[in-house]
């Protein structure tokens, strides 16, 4: 029973409700589902930041040392085996977590040993002090570059195959583009040789 006074909901205030919770209900479902892959590509770009980071530092204690074996990949000999061996044996990872930054989905690293350019699910371009900020720094290894643009991925390409490539660039952005955008230029940036 109510105190006196106070009013009650009425029955079309009742339905105005219902019709309004049966709206936003059918909101929420009628998106499609997020791809179940994208939570590991989230992964990668995170571990991207982390070789960036790592590789940053590395530069920029080169630049205040003046040692100049310290730097980024194309300013220390351009070569994958040097960049990698750099940043271990410099302290700025351990070969450990090195394996597991430069993995991804079907490309697993065992731990322990420094891995070569062609088993790692993660490319490694020669980006130079000089270069320009939106060129890239990493990229998927289901991602392949050409001069006159990416490649769109295979479907049995790994790590993503057509679910979408990850790149990153050397000012320190990255992101995870769908398979159609491999020729657009103007979001992935411009391109290093690949390091070998």
């Amino acid at each position: 029973m109510k105190p006196p006074g106070e009013k009650a909901l009425t029955v079309t205030e009742l339905l105005v409700i219902i019709v309004v919770l049966v709206v936003l209900m059918s909101l929420g479902t009628s998106y499609p589902p997020l791809n179940p892959g994208r939570g590991q590509m989230f992964q990668t770009l995170s571990n991207m930041k982390q070789l960036h980071l790592a590789t940053q530092q590395m530069a920029l204690d080169g630049t205040t040392t003046g040692e100049t074996n310290l730097g980024l990949p194309g300013d220390t000999g351009g070569t994958f085996s040097n960049w990698s061996r750099l940043l271990v044996e410099s302290n700025y990872l351990r070969a450990d977590d090195l394996a597991k930054l430069l993995s991804a989905p079907g490309i697993v690293l065992k731990p322990g040993k420094i891995p070569t350019s062609n088993t790692t699910a993660v490319l490694v371009y020669a980006t130079k002090e000089q270069s320009e900020a939106n060129e890239v720094f990493l990229s998927t290894a289901n991602f392949t570059n050409t001069p006159s643009g990416g490649l769109p991925p295979l479907a049995d390409a790994k790590p993503y195959g057509t679910n979408g490539f990850i790149v990153f660039r050397k000012a320190g952005d990255g992101a995870i583009l769908k398979s159609t955008q491999a020729g657009s230029t103007n979001l992935i940036g411009g391109f290093a040789p690949l390091l070998q």
